[in-house]
């Protein structure tokens, strides 16, 4: 093991943490078609942003504590400029609306939730020692 290795800092690998985000954007954009097209236009912005914040997250995780709260801080960001903007886009009113509200929100706690476990999963390899 080299030095550099040795004192590189731990984290899980990516791809199985962004091919579940993509699994669950892909299903939402699929459900969602079918749904309406305000609907649609709220998965789209969700998966949108869920493909900046995984990112963002991943690294900042190396950083510690303040990194991960700077990922989390710029997938917040990322995902307040794409809810603004898709709504602009969908132009939705009334029941519309309320259908892009909630893919929008459904994806992203969904999105969040793989994110939560990907910080998960990189501490507790540093608690290990592994």
């Amino acid at each position: 093991m080299t030095q550099a290795a040795a004192s590189a800092p731990l984290r899980p690998a990516l791809l199985p943490y962004a091919l579940s985000s993509a699994a669950i954007c892909g299903l939402g954009l699929a459900v969602s078609a079918s749904q309406s097209r305000a609907a649609l236009f709220g998965a789209a912005a969700a998966a949108a942003s869920a493909l900046c914040a995984l990112p963002a997250l991943a690294l900042g995780a190396p950083h510690g504590t303040n990194g991960i709260l700077a990922g989390f801080v710029a997938g917040f960001f990322a995902r307040m400029v794409a809810v603004a903007a898709g709504f602009l886009l969908a132009r939705a009113r009334g029941d519309a609306a309320l259908a892009y509200a909630s893919t929008f929100f459904l994806l992203y706690a969904l999105t969040q939730a793989v994110e939560i476990a990907y910080v998960w999963g990189s501490s507790r390899r540093r608690r290990a020692g592994a």
